[in-house]
């Protein structure tokens, strides 16, 4: 849903009575107006990009064979790819998640998104890239690490059901402490690990139905789709000068 100025919206608290100021909990927001070719290029580009990094991310691997041939032969532990299929609709009757999308002309408005309530908001920007700079935890140091990460790609692990990497709220340390949370998708990185297969595991449990007597199926989760290195260690020394460093 396009939200100008002059827009009246609730969700979920974070709320605009048509005056062109946004209220959320962290305080007072102003909306600036879409040009028609700004949110044209908004709403040709959202789609194409959550696919990109989440559709084909995963294969699954049971731990048993399940599917049935209809050659008579032997079940075999058919693989299954997690696919996403993604649709913008007119209508908010026809759509399974709302989102709203706002243009706020200050830089610390928080995008969000919740997969029960299916609503989320996120502004012009979040289709891009953006880095941060955090102290991180590398073995016993402590580093000045950059991350870059997509905002709609975090948000939309939340439309799917994802947690933070390292807790269920929005305090610092649910998005992790340690380099390898903290570049995770569901931290403030872009790395996909396996845990963030489980909304699709989930929905496959709905549908495959154990014959009496039959075992649980679980399931071991590879990425398939490649993956780019998208933090740098602001304070790493070569190994050698580190060692020199060292000597008394």
């Amino acid at each position: 849903m396009r939200c100008e100025p002059s827009s009246h919206f609730d969700v979920l608290g974070t709320r605009c009575t048509g005056n062109g100021i946004l209220h959320d909990e962290f305080g007072n927001f102003h909306l600036d107006p879409w040009t028609p070719a700004e949110w044209a290029a908004f709403r040709s580009n959202v789609v194409p990009i959550i696919m990109r990094y989440w559709d084909g991310k995963f294969e699954l691997t049971p731990s048993r064979p399940w599917y049935q041939r209809r050659d008579g032969e032997a079940a075999v532990a058919a693989r299954f790819t997690c696919s996403l299929s993604l649709q913008l609709v007119e209508t908010a009757g026809h759509a399974h998640q709302r989102y709203f999308i706002v243009k706020p002309r200050e830089r610390t408005f928080r995008s969000f998104a919740n997969g029960e309530a299916r609503r989320g908001m996120f502004t012009h920007r979040d289709l891009s890239y953006t880095r941060g700079t955090l102290r991180t935890r590398m073995g016993t140091a402590q580093h000045r690490v950059s991350f870059l990460q997509s905002t709609i790609l975090h948000e939309f692990g939340h439309t799917l059901g994802l947690h933070h990497v390292a807790g269920t709220g929005d305090n610092d340390a649910a998005y992790g402490t340690t380099l390898q949370q903290r570049q995770d998708i569901m931290g403030w990185g872009d790395h996909a690990s396996g845990t963030a297969a489980r909304p699709w595991i989930s929905q496959l449990r709905q549908h495959l139905i154990r014959a009496r007597g039959e075992a649980p199926l679980s399931f071991t989760v590879r990425v398939i789709s490649p993956q780019l290195i998208t933090y740098w260690d602001n304070d790493w020394v070569p190994p050698a000068i580190a060692a020199l460093a060292e000597l008394p």
